[in-house]
């Protein structure tokens, strides 16, 4: 017979490698696909080099992500974990409005939609199933931060764990996109990553005091320059 303790053990090591599968950076959702903008300030030589890099990176993260997919995953864990489908819905509508330029809605969408049709492979939740339907009627516009906190709660994962690899995978994503786009060498996106580490920490701690009501405090330089990726001659990317 197996221990209360033991299984309680084996229970926290599979939630922890679900987590790790789905915040893998080749998780194939068409992440890569997305530069948030990116392309554009590498394409007006704003980004160029290791520093400049390094502080799109640190800035995108604090002044953009924070403000709406980072709140929106927060949100949406804790409206899941309630069992609030109708607090979700309108979650998912301010998430959508919120994210001006058409190509990060879209991208955000399509990322959501893939997620979804994956991850309901590993465990066919009512919850998941609910926000699906919603997006297949209409009712929701599909936001991938939103699917990946509700398959976190229904998974058993940790808050503090589903928010903390959200938030690496994130910028994981943006170095890998800066190394390619600038380009920079994969030593220097690795010491670009390991530098902010303190700065998802301070992050994880401003996370704790917003509410639904700072959704959307995002930079609008970000912004203009993810809608100028919509025209831009040549492109790598979707957004």
């Amino acid at each position: 017979m197996v221990s209360s303790s033991t299984a309680i053990h084996m229970n926290t090591n599979k939630s922890f490698y679900t987590l790790l599968q789905i915040a893998d950076s080749i998780f194939p959702i068409g992440s890569y696909t997305q530069s948030n903008g990116l392309e554009t300030y590498v394409q007006k030589e704003i980004v160029k080099d290791v520093i400049s890099a390094e502080a799109y990176l640190k800035s995108i993260l604090l002044n953009n992500f924070l403000y709406n997919d980072f709140l929106g995953l927060k949100l949406a864990y804790e409206y899941a974990e309630s069992g609030n489908i109708e607090k979700i819905f309108h979650l998912d509508k301010l998430l959508y409005a919120v994210k001006a330029p058409r190509e990060m809605k879209q991208g955000s969408s399509k990322m959501c939609i893939r997620f979804i049709k994956l991850v309901e492979n590993f465990k066919n939740d009512e919850l998941l199933q609910q926000y699906k339907n919603s997006i297949k009627d209409g009712i929701c516009k599909a936001q991938h931060s939103i699917a990946f906190g509700i398959f976190a709660v229904v998974s058993g994962i940790p808050m503090e764990y589903a928010v903390k690899a959200y938030f690496y995978n994130t910028a994981s994503c943006i170095v890998n996109n800066c190394v390619k786009l600038i380009p920079l060498g994969q030593v220097d996106g690795q010491i670009i990553l390991f530098k902010c580490h303190n700065l998802l920490e301070d992050i994880f701690v401003k996370l704790d005091s917003l509410t639904i009501e700072d959704l959307g405090r995002c930079s609008i330089g970000f912004d203009i320059r993810a809608m100028q990726h919509e025209t831009l001659y040549s492109r790598l990317y979707m957004s």
